[in-house]
């Protein structure tokens, strides 16, 4: 469903001449946001409908669609073809249709099959989404794992279904690599094609509707909600209604921003020196593999070693840098091979070493891609919920963790509070597509898969 929608989308894109970016900030939001918070987002259109399982089914396919079908978009806008290309087929009779399914299409479908991967990955792993909008009724592998592990505390199955889910996942990437995926530059100065696609006009609105609907109902609700925007603000210091929670949202939000600075400390280092490496597609393995079937691997594992190193906080950013370095890889790894190498050998012949060829050299012309790196895994280090759900608890829970159970208890004020935490949310992740389309269209280049 993804891929039907996107792609007419993305042939709509592409012949856009003014809004170009307006449009593609608009159409990658949902791809950038916390799977978990499309769910919450999610919940309050549906409200008791939810209860019925086909509902569930249905909204949990929607609110897939919805989250990647702008990717997608964004990937076949960026894929096409030069337009001299289509210029020339056209001048050998060829029409439309030839000229897409003949030339167009062959082209593209290494884009796509790469983009395809991800987006067939990141639907196996969505547990945040599935858990809130499925209630409890509707189950995935993900979902299986946790309940096998958390509630009925039988690790051996859960041991199985993990692995069962990792096969998947080799499966994807045996079915890409047949296909010949590589990523493709998704920002940057490229030249609209002179058709537009109207089908693509007519689904892209609706698209973009459904964004601003879905992002229009979460600050509504934040505003409205319980004593309304300024008194849901306030509410952050405490613990919810009835003191449900085990701390403060706003301590809630200084442990996911601690835990983000660790792990976008190793996610860049490990991501810089894997740049340097020969790596294909293998790199993108850890985002395949569930966020909560590493969860609870590490939590098997932290048995094993000294309490010191099991009962800490740095668990957790750890395990989230395996998932979130190839998040930086597909940034700063086409950066970094595009620099001339002739820039550094002179830079060597002058007698610079390797520490001055990387701060004075490499740093400055690759600052720009370094940051949106940098942008991307903060916002999925924010958002991390699977790892998180077993290895954060007690003081030490996260952001999303609080804002889950706020939103699974009664009360005006835990909605207003979910709310007001879910519109910053937003924010961030708006502030982070419009920085990098912003990088894109003044470097001409940046690589992104997500």
């Amino acid at each position: 469903m993804t891929m039907l929608l996107g792609y007419p989308v993305g042939l709509w894109l592409a012949s856009l001449r003014r809004g170009r970016k307006l449009v593609t900030s608009v159409l990658l939001l949902p791809f950038l946001l916390p799977a978990f918070l499309i769910g919450l987002a999610f919940r309050p259109l549906f409200g008791a409908w939810l209860d019925d399982t086909r509902v569930g089914i249905l909204a949990v396919v929607a609110a897939h669609a919805l989250m990647n079908a702008g990717f997608i978009a964004v990937v076949t806008a960026a894929s096409l073809v030069p337009r001299d290309q289509v210029e020339a087929a056209a001048l050998d009779g060829a029409s439309p249709g030839q000229t897409r399914r003949f030339i167009e299409i062959p082209q593209q479908l290494p884009a796509l099959s790469a983009a395809a991967l991800l987006v067939a990955l990141y639907s196996a792993t969505s547990f945040g989404l599935v858990v809130s909008l499925g209630q409890g009724s509707i189950n995935t592998l993900e979902t299986g794992i946790a309940i096998v592990a958390l509630q009925l505390l039988d690790l051996p199955t859960a041991a199985w279904l993990a692995v069962l889910q990792s096969l998947l996942t080799v499966a994807f990437f045996l079915i890409s690599r047949r296909l010949g995926a590589t990523p493709t530059v998704l920002f940057g100065d490229s030249e609209a094609v002179s058709r537009r696609f109207v089908p693509g006009m007519l689904i892209g609105g609706v698209v973009i509707g459904a964004v601003t609907w879905l992002v229009s109902g979460v600050v509504y609700r934040a505003v409205t909600a319980g004593p309304g925007l300024w008194g849901n603000m306030v509410n952050l210091a405490g613990r919810g209604s009835r003191d449900i929670l085990n701390l403060s949202v706003i301590d809630a939000m200084g442990n996911s921003l601690r835990n983000l600075l660790v792990a976008l400390a190793i996610s860049l280092l490990v991501a810089w020196w894997l740049s340097a490496k020969r790596v294909g597609l293998a790199v993108l393995a850890p985002i395949g593999i569930s966020p909560v079937a590493i969860g609870l691997t590490a939590l098997v594992l932290s048995g094993y070693l000294p309490a010191t190193i099991s009962g800490s906080w740095l668990l957790l950013p750890a395990v989230q840098s395996i998932f979130l370095t190839p998040l930086a890889f597909q940034i700063i790894a086409p950066a970094r091979r595009s620099l001339s190498r002739e820039l550094l050998e002179a830079a060597r012949l002058d007698g610079a070493n390797s520490l001055q060829v990387f701060s004075l050299v490499e740093l400055p012309t690759l600052a720009k891609p370094l940051t949106a790196a940098a942008a991307l895994v903060s916002l999925g280090s924010l958002g991390e919920f699977g790892a998180a759900s077993f290895l954060a608890y007690g003081s030490d829970q996260t952001l999303p963790l609080v804002m889950f159970r706020l939103m699974s208890r009664p009360g005006a004020e835990n909605v207003g509070m979910a709310m007001v935490a879910a519109t910053v949310f937003i924010a961030l992740a708006i502030a982070v597509v419009w920085f990098i389309s912003s990088v894109g269209s003044r470097t001409g280049r940046v690589d992104v898969d997500r």
